[in-house]
Formats: structure tokens, C-alpha cells, sequence
């Protein structure tokens, strides 16, 4: 299976975790002795802190209590040493430095004198989880005639290939994906044996938590099948259904799954000429390219059996390119020559889609957008410029989303949630 790429898997709204920490900038305040002197006519008076003065042409001091002195009974300054109160040499204090009690500048702190000692570091408000915002798929599934054949499972020859994509489609579904993928299903044709029909509408809306409904809508895993190949009108209408539905900021995918070539095109729809043919199948691309390239959406194809003889791969492979999403390898599209290698390439082709979403819903915005950190694993990102080129992370819907570049995508559609880390600004 291909490792995950990325931009979606378990769809979980954003959690944020309580303030963790704020430290507020401390301000100075400043420290002294508490002596002055004032002049009043004859009368010189010293004031020491504590509320006394001296009279002019007296050895008497005041304290305040109403003894000379300053307390304790020696002439002074309180405390019967020279100095400036606290018997030590320096500023008053009793420490060398800048009169706070502390080498430094002034705050309290070694530092820059922000109050949080540090410089650059921020101080951080709150910190959760976050999945990816689930993707949408649209199961677009051939169910013409050839589709009954059995055989193409050696291991269980009696097997159809329709079994078989029911049961791989099964697989992928009930296994817990639609509760982190909104999935639907479209089948084609829809109109009967031999009939090139295809209709306008989905046979099963996309939604979360939708397997049974799709299960229990598309045809069993016993049913009969039949109708023609109508690959490329099938594709232009699933296209339109895609392009109008209101994914809200999911990713948007088709799964083509088909076992056949392309027909239903020309005078004789059940027998298309080669130049008839040709055409279908580039206006199919046209419409791939289109949607990837203007709508964004991704189509993924996958062959059951597709034979060596004729155009079929041809076609498939010239269709998953214009897709958007080849498969990494010699072959662009998911080859599925029997039962398990149908369901292991659905299964691929799932958790690929899931890995290419790199968006994140974040419930509160943060309140200062630049100093956001997004940790992937153990490794944390920051805001960048241009999500084409750099590796972190920009802001896609104001600042209640996020888009992942580079390889922080990469590294979601591996690890499948992220921390996302607001923090204040330091200054």
C-alpha cells in the first residue's frame, strides 16, 4: 500500500486544552534610602526615613517617639554604624547592582526586562488536538454486463467481479472509515441490460456514517448487473454532481472502478469505431483535468482485470493522470487482477484520499495569528508565506482553519492528528 501523502483521517473537531500558562511583564519600582535634606531660615533639619529631624546647633535627633535619638540611643543614622542605613557600603540595599537586590536591569529578572526572563520565548495560552477535516468520495462504480464474468479470481473462481468490488467496497466502508470519510456511491449504467444510460443524480448522497445506507442502496453482492460501458458520460455527470455539492472545506474525490473499455459512444454505442473511441476517451481526460485542475476534485481509477489487448489500459492509465492522483509505480492506475488486490488497491486508494487532506478546523481563533505553532509528530511548525514552497502552515478561511504545506502534510497524512499551539505575543 502507498504511503500516505497529503492532504486527510479520523475526522475529530478541534479540542483546546485550558491556558496553560501567561507570565506578566513585571515594571520596576525605585529603591532608596529614604534621606533628604531641607533648608528653613535658621534651622537645618535632617530627615533619615523615620519621621525625626535634628535641630540646627543640637546634637539632638528625632525618631518620632519623643526622645532624642534615633531609637536606639546613639547618634546616627539608626544604627550606630557609618553607612547609609544598612550598615554595608553600596546603594542602600546591602547588594552591589542597580538598587533592586539582584544583578541585573532593573526588574527583578535576568533578562531583557519583559518580566518573563527570556527574550523570545512566548508565553503560551493553550494548546489541543486536531484531526483533518474528513474528505468526501464519491464511489462511481461500473456496473455493466461484463461485470457478472466469473473466473478472473484464480483463488475462487466462481467469484463475479461485481462480488468482488462489493465486497472490497464493503471492506473499505464498514470498517469504521465513514465515520472520518463522508462517502456516496453513483453506479453506471443505470438503465438497464445493454443501455448506455446514466443519471443525473447520485444513487447515494455523500455523508458521514453513511456505509449502510450505501451498502444496503448499490446493487448485492449477488445481484445480476447489467447495461453498457457509458465511462466517459459517467464521468461528466458524477463530475457536475461533484462540482455543485457543498463539501463545506473538505477535499472532493471520485473512485472510478471500472473492468471494461469505454463505449456507448458513437453511431453503433455497443461497437465505437477507433476514431469514435479516441474521442470518448479525450473528452473524458478533458473533464478529469478540468475538475482536478478547476474544482478541485481528485479522481483516483481503478481497474479490475483490465485486459492487455486493446485500449483498456491505455484509457485507464491516460485517465488516472488527468485525474490528479496517479499511483506511484509504472502504472498510474490501481490494477486489481483479483479479489485481494481489488480490495488492498480500494483500501489504498481510501487511505490516500484521506492522506492528501492537510486542513484543520480549529474551534476558537487564536488571538495572535503569527505566533501559532502546529506540532506534527515531534516536529513543530510555524507560519510561512507561500504553501507551494515552504514547510508549515498558513491560514485558509481567516483564522478559524488551517492549511499544512510541505512536509508538515506529509507528516499529517502519516501521524493523522496534530497539535496546534496558540501562544501570546512576548512583547
Amino acid at each position: 500500500m502507498d504511503q500516505l501523502r497529503g492532504r486527510l483521517r479520523v475526522p475529530v473537531s478541534l479540542s483546546l486544552l485550558a491556558a496553560l500558562s501567561l507570565v506578566p511583564a513585571c515594571g520596576d519600582s525605585g529603591v532608596g534610602d529614604g534621606n533628604e535634606e531641607s533648608a528653613t531660615g535658621d534651622e537645618t533639619a535632617t530627615s533619615n526615613g523615620d519621621g525625626d529631624t535634628m535641630e540646627a546647633g543640637t546634637n539632638d535627633q528625632g525618631d518620632g517617639d519623643g526622645d532624642p535619638g534615633d531609637g536606639d540611643g546613639d547618634p546616627g543614622d539608626g544604627d550606630g554604624d557609618t553607612g547609609d542605613g544598612d550598615g554595608d557600603t553600596g546603594d542602600g540595599d546591602g547588594d552591589t547592582g542597580d538598587g533592586d537586590g539582584d544583578t541585573g536591569d532593573g526588574d527583578g529578572d535576568t533578562g531583557d526586562g519583559d518580566g518573563d526572563g527570556d527574550g523570545d520565548m512566548a508565553c503560551q495560552e493553550f494548546a489541543g488536538e486536531v484531526a483533518p477535516i474528513p474528505p468526501s468520495v464519491m464511489f462511481l462504480l461500473d456496473r455493466s454486463g461484463s461485470m457478472m464474468e466469473q473466473g478472473f479470481d484464480v483463488d475462487d473462481p466462481g467469484k463475479t467481479r461485481w462480488q468482488a468490488l462489493y465486497e472490497a467496497v464493503e471492506a473499505v466502508v464498514s470498517n469504521g472509515s465513514d465515520a472520518t470519510i463522508a462517502f456516496g456511491a453513483k453506479t453506471f449504467s443505470t438503465q438497464g441490460q445493454g443501455a448506455c444510460g446514466v443519471s443525473n443524480t447520485p444513487d447515494v448522497p455523500i455523508a458521514i456514517d453513511n456505509s449502510n445506507v450505501l451498502l444496503s442502496t448499490i446493487p448485492g453482492p449477488m445481484e445480476v448487473v447489467n447495461g453498457g460501458t457509458p465511462t466517459n458520460l459517467a464521468i461528466e455527470k458524477t463530475m457536475s454532481i461533484m462540482e455543485f455539492f457543498d463539501a463545506g472545506d473538505s477535499d472532493k474525490f471520485i473512485f472510478l472502478i471500472t473492468d471494461g473499455r469505454i463505449q456507448c459512444v458513437g453511431e453503433d454505442p455497443n461497437n465505437p469505431t477507433e476514431e469514435e473511441e479516441a474521442q470518448a476517451l479525450a473528452d473524458a481526460v478533458a473533464v478529469l483535468d478540468d475538475g482536478f485542475t478547476n474544482l478541485d476534485v481528485t479522481t483516483y481509477v481503478v481497474g479490475i482485470a483490465p485486459s492487455m489487448f486493446g485500449p483498456i489500459e491505455t484509457q485507464l492509465e491516460e485517465m488516472a493522470i488527468a485525474g490528479g492522483a496517479p499511483k506511484d509505480g509504472i502504472e498510474s492506475f490501481y490494477r486489481a487482477d483479483d479479489a485481494d488486490q481489488l480490495s488492498e488497491a480500494l483500501a489504498a486508494v481510501v487511505e490516500d484520499s484521506y492522506g492528501k487532506s492537510c486542513l484543520l478546523d480549529l474551534e476558537e481563533e487564536p488571538f495572535f495569528p503569527d505566533y501559532t505553532k502546529v506540532v506534527v509528530g515531534d516536529v513543530s511548525y510555524d507560519l510561512v508565506d507561500d504553501c507551494d514552497s515552504e514547510d508549515g502552515f498558513i491560514y485558509s478561511m481567516e483564522y478559524s482553519q488551517l492549511e499544512l504545506c510541505g512536509a508538515a502534510c506529509d507528516d499529517l497524512a502519516i501521524e493523522q492528528n496534530a497539535e496546534v499551539q496558540f501562544y501570546c505575543n512576548p512583547g
